[in-house]
């Protein structure tokens, strides 16, 4: 007998295999008709392709469908018409109630609208997420963010809320001031990006407080940057709560979420069809256990169809079955995005390898950032770190080598490790930036 308690939805959650795969052949070939006769830009896409719904008789007929990516949204949201949104809009732009916008990291923020139904059913994907992580109707949630045109975190509101946690937004307050008003309201839970909860972390102990023993913390979730598994650890040990992780996009939604085994990320296949493709061509099937793009449909999203949506989401994709009982597939691991993949010295580099280092073997590390730069012919790699506290000459020269050989292990490149004094480096509320590339040509 499963135990109810866990899911959100439980026929959606523990559906057998052959019943999911179907229902999302269905919800694919439905989705593709809808923007085929709702949106300018799929309908051509589609015309020149020569792929109709009836061509697509198995999952696997999937990857016959055109893929898209950003560049090819923008550049469908700039054609000559009378609304925001250019060819992509898959309703009439009276219909749009709710907008939203990227984040614009790598170049002009894409428009998301939604209708008021739209918007309800990325709610309802949020309930998924929320629930299975623990929040309950018992909790009071506290959201230290100004959220603006930022989706995730209206999105996690409006859940929480509609699983019948109580709210309370952070607004425009500083950090101290939000971890006054966490031990004020006794919050039970909060959402944050990982760089932020460790920032709060670091401010709490700065006034004296230890956010494990004074505050009322008992289950945090993250979104909005990738977290490698030391880092939801580190703040596990900081906060003494659950930290749970979750992937999403505005383009999509919140399509990947962890459970309270916290093995991996479930695909929330009854609303989102996820392929893994090699990182070379994006053409092939990545099997279970190697690293390949993340590709996703979000099956029935009307106002903003996205088909085939390269998310340029590195990530590892499991074959193994979680003990929670969902049967959804699990991503095992999120390790970065081709876009911030970078060869350097011939090697191909990613900065979550950096992280995944520091939080893993060097606590005494309160902040760092990666400057890739090429003064003459090579290329140079510093990582400059702040401590928590300063070492001793001799200390500090074993630290400076340990870093340094650690580094070399994870990514085969030498890096000068530079200590930099206290408060020297950024701190991030939403997307960090820990990564500095200063290379010309």
């Amino acid at each position: 007998m499963k135990d109810v308690e866990r899911f959100w939805n439980l026929l959606m959650e523990t559906m057998p295999r052959e019943q999911l795969e179907k229902l999302q052949l269905r919800r694919f070939r439905e989705t593709m008709r809808w923007a085929i006769d709702s949106s300018p830009f799929y309908r051509r896409r589609y015309e020149e392709a020569g792929v109709a719904p009836e061509d697509i008789g198995s999952l696997e007929d999937v990857s016959r469908v055109p893929m898209i990516s950003k560049d090819d949204m923008r550049m469908a949201q700039e054609e000559g018409v009378h609304h925001l949104y250019g060819g992509l809009l898959g309703v009439p732009s009276s219909e749009v109630t709710t907008f939203h916008q990227t984040a614009g990291t790598t170049g002009r923020p894409l428009y998301v609208p939604d209708t008021f139904a739209s918007w309800q059913d990325l709610v309802e994907v949020w309930c998924y997420v929320l629930y299975s992580m623990g929040f309950r109707n018992t909790d009071r949630v506290y959201i230290p963010f100004n959220y603006g045109v930022y989706i995730a975190f209206w999105l996690g509101h409006y859940a929480a809320e509609k699983i019948g946690c109580e709210v309370v937004p952070g607004g425009g307050a500083d950090t101290r001031a939000r971890i006054s008003k966490m031990i004020e309201v006794r919050a039970t839970a909060v959402m944050n990006t990982p760089t932020y909860g460790l920032h709060m972390a670091e401010a709490a102990r700065e006034m004296g407080i230890d956010p494990a023993r004074d505050l009322h913390v008992e289950k945090m979730l993250c979104a909005g940057e990738p977290m490698p598994e030391p880092t939801r650890l580190e703040l596990e040990r900081q906060w003494g709560a659950d930290v749970l992780d979750h992937v999403g996009a505005a383009e999509v939604g919140g399509w990947g979420y962890m459970c309270t085994e916290k093995r991996g990320l479930h695909v929330l296949e009854s609303c989102y069809l996820l392929e893994v493709v090699d990182l070379e061509t994006l053409s092939r099937p990545v099997s279970p256990g190697g690293r390949g793009v993340a590709v996703v449909t979000a099956l029935g999203r009307r106002s903003f169809p996205c088909i085939r949506y390269n998310l340029k989401d590195v990530v590892t994709l499991s074959d193994r079955e979680c003990n929670c009982g969902r049967t959804f597939k699990l991503v095992e691991s999120i390790s970065g995005r081709t876009d911030h993949l970078t060869k350097i010295r011939g090697v191909l580099f990613s900065p979550v390898s950096v992280e995944e280092v520091v939080r893993d073997k060097f606590p005494q590390v309160a902040e760092f950032e990666t400057v890739v730069s090429r003064p003459r012919i090579q290329d140079e790699l510093v990582v400059r770190v702040e401590l928590h506290e300063t070492p001793g000459p001799q200390e500090l020269r074993d630290f400076q080598a340990r870093l340094g050989m650690e580094l070399k292990l994870k990514t085969n490149l030498n890096f000068e490790v530079e200590l930099v004094p206290p408060q020297t480096l950024p701190r991030y509320e939403l997307k960090s930036a820990r990564f500095k590339d200063t290379r010309t040509g």
